[in-house]
């Protein structure tokens, strides 16, 4: 199975070589929200340092959880074209679809990442820690951003069309990211809200990401993390599996 994920994960990033402008999105996402969430609104209190520094992990995880939007959009338009009826009639893994889709969007999220990081460095990022500690920061946004892949493989599945599909994904997502620390301390917050961030994952996943890049402890955010990441694999995946399942019937 696989080689057959491979396959078909190669399949998927295809159109990006044969869609400039595809492409080009994709880099200007980061550019973006870096330009807005820490350059823009970041040097608002005075501290322009300081909050390039907070905020741009807070930048990679917004920009890694909205990436796993394309995955049920991607799907959703594959089952529209009928594209997964003519896999339906392959000799592969029932799975091997869905994992190749899933693939393919986290090595263009490894792109927006990169160019996330390149772009944080020009307006002034600067990694405290040492490699080992930031490219496991990075790893865990990855694998967090691939758990809830499966969870937006569902909500495609499920969904009557590409664009119900991106609402209810964004309904999800934005909440979460905007209600998290990500871009703001809990502490500045009132207390119910305060209370809301200390429970939320994105806030845990964004916690983890900074220490492990700026500095500080992360552990327990990091466990935290690894937990949720568990249990939306073990939720989601099975639910997009049989979604597909009967899609492709």
């Amino acid at each position: 199975m696989i080689t057959q994920s491979l396959t078909l994960a190669w399949r998927s990033l295809i159109p990006l070589k044969n869609s400039p402008g595809q492409l080009i999105g994709l880099l200007m996402q980061p550019v973006f929200m870096i330009v807005v969430f820490v350059y823009l609104f970041g040097g608002s209190g005075g501290d322009r340092e300081g909050a390039v520094m907070y905020m741009l992990p807070g930048v990679l995880t917004q920009v890694a959880l909205i990436s796993t939007i394309g995955t049920g959009m991607n799907l959703a338009t594959d089952i529209g074209n009928g594209v997964f009826d003519r896999f339906r009639t392959m000799p592969i893994a029932r799975m091997a679809p869905l994992a190749g889709r899933i693939l393919a969007d986290l090595l263009t999220l490894l792109i927006t990442i990169t160019t996330s990081l390149i772009i944080g460095y020009v307006v002034g990022f600067r990694i405290q820690t040492d490699p080992v500690q930031a490219l496991a920061g990075i790893g865990l946004l990855v694998l967090f951003a691939m758990a809830l892949s499966w969870g937006s493989a569902w909500i495609g599945l499920k969904a009557k069309s590409v664009t119900s599909m991106q609402g209810m994904a964004t309904a999800v997502i934005l909440p979460l990211t905007f209600g998290s620390s990500a871009f703001i301390p809990a502490t500045q917050m009132p207390g119910w809200l305060a209370w809301w961030m200390g429970v939320n994952p994105i806030s845990h996943l964004a916690g983890a990401l900074r220490g492990a890049m700026v500095g500080g402890p992360y552990a327990v955010d990091a466990w935290i993390t690894l937990g949720w990441t568990a249990a939306l694999v073990a939720v989601f995946a099975p639910l997009a599996l049989r979604a597909y399942n009967r899609r492709v019937k």
